[in-house]
This record gives C-alpha cells, structure tokens and sequence, in this order.
C-alpha cells in the first residue's frame, strides 16, 4: 500500500487530489486478494494504469489499484500472430514490442497514453484503427466472488470510444489479460489525411516503422508532454449526426474537408468535435489555469496550478458553447470521478 496521499502522480492532468487507500500491484493473488476485500467491505474500487484518461473532481475516499500486472507472450500460426497480454502492460510498450518483434498491424495506434487493459475499455482508436479491429478476448475477474470468466469480442458490444466495461461492468469486474489476433499479411492503413498527405498509397516501400515515425512527428506537433502540461489527450469524442445535418454543417463551416468516418452505421456521419470548438472561438480560453489547447482544441491543460473545479468549468462551458451555435451535445472520451455524487445515487455497486 503506498505511503502517500496525493494522487498528482497518477493521474497526467497532475491534480493534487488525495486519496484514502492505494495498492500498486504487480501479481495477480494480491490483485485479487485486496479486490476481494474491499468489495466485500462495501469500498468503491477504482482501477488505475496511468491515468491517463481520467478526471478527479474532489479526494477519493475509495480502495484505488493501480495496476503494474506485466507480460506478454505471442503464439502464432501460418496466418496470424496471437498476442497475450496482462492488463498493466503499457499500451505504447506493447506497440513497440510488436515492431520490435516484426509484428506489424498495431502502428496507426502508437504513441497512445495509458495501459492494455485501458485501452480495451476505452475502444482506443486513432488514424483510422481501433483496438477491436484486433481483439480475441479478455480475462476478467470478478470482486465479488474470485471467479475467473473469458469474454469475447462479441460481449464487449464494442462502439467509438466505448465497451461495456464503461458502463455494466465499470466497477464489479476487472481486466486481468487480453488477447488480440494481428495478420501477418500485413498492409499499411492510410485512411486519414495526415498520412495520405505525406504518403503515396501506391508505394509499395512504405513499411510500418515508416508511419510509426510519421504519427510521432503528428503526435508531437499536436500534442504536449504531460509532464509539462497535465492533459488526458482529447476530452471530448467527435459528435455522430445524421447525413443531412453533417452535410448543412460541412456547407456552411467546412466545405473543404474531406473527413474519412470509420465503423460508423448508414445514414450517419462524423463531425470533428476539433473544428466545432475551434469555429466558436474558443481556442486559448482559460478558467482559472485550465486551458484549451491552441494547437488541439480537443485538449485542455493544466498549466500548473489547476484545480478540478477549473478543467470540469472549462468543459462545461465548451459544451455550452458548442450546444448554443450547433445544437450539439458533445460527449466526454474521459472519465470523471465525482466520488461524493457517486456515494449519493448509491452507485458504489452498480453492475
């Protein structure tokens, strides 16, 4: 159990949040020993990698684990390569062991903050991929009772930047292990014109080290180090809307744009939740030290002394302002934490 009481090295909005109880594990028995305890002892759990997408709005009075459960190991036949992985394992570590390894599939998803099992609740996706396009499985376990149970891809009921892990499975159960399938017939992914701007698909020389190197120097220009700006990444995922509507707002704001939609049912369209904050102006604005960030307004930043009630006003007002021009209600990528609201609705076990 660690000795400290803030949470500013948990989490990379770098919040000086307290905590009552924390656990950094490393093997599974303790995992499931302390888990065990303190379902039974009626404490909300939250699991932690690197909180990266996360937000505490006040102290946190719960059981948190953070979990630092490591391995991976890879099986393979004629056509597939078969990866294991513990849930603690980074996910910008697992994508460089695959390439390391001549494993090639995992690299439009490089540079991702946050742990595998993270990134399997969150359905991360980027630069036209997401984690289900390779998902088998996952090993949960449940507090309650200890048992063991293998979910596959279909139980996951996987959607943009969501599984069921968010949602009926957010607090009872925990990731332990997960399995993705990977082609070893391998072709590049060049569906976003980042990389099609810098790339001429017909080259058949390009090879995943390639885009590897192109999404670092996307990623660095767009997005700022933690450690020097506390920041989850994008707060907000890109509103769905129907064709008809995504067509008058294009017309009128964007007409040049050619946005690639992925994994996105008929009759509906992707609108860049970038554009619409940066079209309201609100690029550079500031509650307090929280800001939107100037090069992604998908991001906001702590520059150095924010606290929660700042990021959370500052999301909120963005919201507002994007729901009063577009009549669009922005949806949250990140998780919020209000332990005392989730003490109120008696929300603690909630399956």
């Amino acid at each position: 159990m660690s000795s400290y009481n803030s949470l500013k090295t948990f989490n990379t909005f770098n919040l000086d949040v307290k905590f009552n109880i924390l656990y950094i594990l490393d093997n599974f028995r303790d995992l499931k020993r302390i888990s065990f305890n303190s379902f039974k002892k009626k404490e909300y759990i939250l699991i932690l990698g690197c909180g990266s997408n996360i937000l505490f709005l006040n102290d946190f009075y719960g059981t948190i684990i953070i979990n630092r459960i490591k391995g991976i190991k890879i099986r393979q036949n004629n056509n597939y390569w078969f990866l294991d992985i513990y849930s603690g394992e980074l996910w910008t570590d697992l994508v460089n062991f695959t390439l390391y390894n001549g494993i090639y599939g995992l690299e439009n998803l490089s540079f991702i903050p946050g742990s595998v099992g993270a990134a399997v609740v969150n359905n991360i996706g980027a630069y036209g991929l997401e984690i289900k396009d390779f998902f088998s499985y996952a090993k949960i376990l449940d507090c309650y009772t200890g048992r063991i149970f293998f979910l596959k891809k279909k139980d996951l009921y996987f959607s943009y930047r969501n599984s069921i892990f968010k949602n009926f499975l957010h607090n009872r159960f925990i990731i332990i292990k997960v399995g993705l399938v990977i082609k070893k017939l391998w072709k590049p992914c060049f569906l976003y014109r980042d990389l099609l701007n810098f790339f001429d698909p017909s080259d058949t020389s390009i090879t995943a080290e390639d885009i590897y190197t192109r999404i670092l120097k996307i990623r660095n220009s767009k997005i700022p180090n933690p450690n020097v700006l506390g920041n989850v990444g994008s707060i907000f995922k890109n509103p769905i809307v129907n064709t008809l509507y995504y067509q008058y707002i294009k017309n009128i704001y964007f007409p040049s744009l050619d946005y690639i939609d992925i994994n996105i049912i008929k009759g509906k369209k992707k609108i860049p939740a970038a554009l619409l904050i940066d079209i309201c102006g609100l690029k550079g604005y500031t509650i307090g030290w929280a800001k939107v960030y100037q090069k992604q307004p998908l991001i906001i930043v702590n520059l150095g002394d924010a606290l929660p009630k700042h990021i959370y006003s500052l999301i909120l007002y963005v919201r507002k302002k994007i729901f009063e021009k577009f009549n669009i209600f922005l949806e949250l990528e990140i998780k919020v934490i209000d332990y005392f609201s989730l003490i109120k609705k008696n929300n603690l076990f909630k399956i």
